[in-house]
């Protein structure tokens, strides 16, 4: 009975010392399987926060998400102020570790716009994620030559008449005054600030002076087609007659909508959120005070952000806005010298949120 007794405890013995290494095995292998796989969600929470650094241009916290690899080929440039990211949208590729951006540019106070496409390539090295490769791809470009608009395409470097000064409303009205009845003059001697959705389908244009105005342009598709086509039979500089019958063909296809009027305020910045359904459009008056305005692209209706609420009095200038999603923007708030303890505290970074209509501050990213 004692040896019967034996064996069983024996047995017994062996399969409980050998379960714990069949347990630990299993968790090793699910350890290692998780590490070597880049997760979806993850990696574009990693590229969204990569793209935040872009977006203040902060090369040091930038080159802290690069491989080795990609750091050799890298070249630190001195960063210009002009143009500006002003927003990015964030494309899926086919694997998970390959992201298409739109990243926008926009030029303070001037009439230029781009939206470059970069390919991001993200690796997994000692459970890290990293970026291993930035590829550019492509390039569209909004800039004015006089009184006339014009889109390109890098690829093909065609000019693509898009509006011109004259084409614009004689009179409009402002939604950022109460007198909506009120009718003011469009300026008309040059071109401000401008953007163009990452479709390629809407534009923002603004005219500037003394006074400004901003709207939305939309081309139908054809109408590039005739401008390439215009290029192609037309090598160089064009004779004026040529250029004048393809701007009438051209601008019978333009849909054009009114936003704003500014009196006694010039527009430094237009962009549009990644979905191109939201407009920003920052002004600054005499006083070289600064504010900014939102609207909805579909209709062009005022958007309130309550921002008086947050930021009382003529102290605080809102500036040098970007979107970090299609519902969210951040923001400088700038505060004068004669401002309060308590006033100087709002000093700095802020994100506005569209859906919750609140503020939050950035105190650390």
């Amino acid at each position: 009975m004692k040896r019967i007794f034996a064996v069983m405890l024996f047995i017994m013995l062996l399969l409980l010392t050998g379960c714990p290494d069949k347990n630990k095995k299993s968790n090793s292998d699910k350890t290692e399987v998780k590490i070597e796989r880049i997760d979806k969600k993850a990696a574009e929470e990693f590229l969204n926060n990569y793209m935040f650094h872009a977006m203040k241009r902060d090369i040091n916290a930038m080159s802290s998400y690069y491989s080795s690899n990609l750091k050799q080929n890298y070249n630190v440039s001195k960063v210009l102020d002009e143009p500006r990211p002003v927003g990015y949208k964030i494309e899926t590729e086919g694997e998970e570790s390959e992201y298409k951006v739109h990243v926008f540019n926009a030029y303070l106070g001037y009439p230029y716009f781009s939206d470059d496409v970069f390919k991001y390539k993200i690796i997994l090295k000692d459970g890290k994620m990293l970026i291993d490769e930035i590829k550019r791809e492509t390039s569209t470009e909004i800039y004015s030559k006089g009184k006339k608009l014009y889109k390109r395409m890098e690829e093909n470097s065609k000019e693509e008449f898009v509006i011109s000064l004259d084409e614009l409303p004689n009179f409009v009205s402002a939604q950022n005054m109460l007198s909506l009845e009120q009718k003011y003059q469009v300026p008309k001697k040059k071109f401000g600030p401008c953007a163009v959705s990452s479709e390629g389908d809407m534009f923002v244009i603004s005219s500037v002076d003394e006074n400004s105005f901003v709207g939305v342009v939309k081309l139908e598709e054809q109408v590039f087609k005739v401008a390439e086509k215009g290029q192609e039979e037309t090598q160089g500089t064009q004779q004026d007659k040529e250029d004048e019958e393809k701007e009438e063909k051209e601008q019978k296809q333009v849909k054009f909508k009114a936003l704003d009027y500014f009196l006694n305020k010039v527009i430094n910045l237009v962009i549009i959120s990644p979905d191109g359904k939201k407009i920003l459009v920052v002004t600054e008056d005499k006083r070289g005070k600064s504010d900014i305005k939102a609207y909805n692209s579909d209709d062009g209706t005022l958007i309130e952000l309550s921002f008086e609420s947050q930021f009382k009095g003529d102290v605080f200038s809102l500036k040098d806005p970007f979107f970090i999603s299609d519902k969210e923007f951040v923001f400088k708030v700038d505060v004068k010298s004669g401002a309060t303890q308590e006033e100087k505290k709002l000093k700095g970074d802020w994100i506005y949120d569209f859906e919750s209509k609140k503020f939050r501050q950035i105190k650390q990213f």
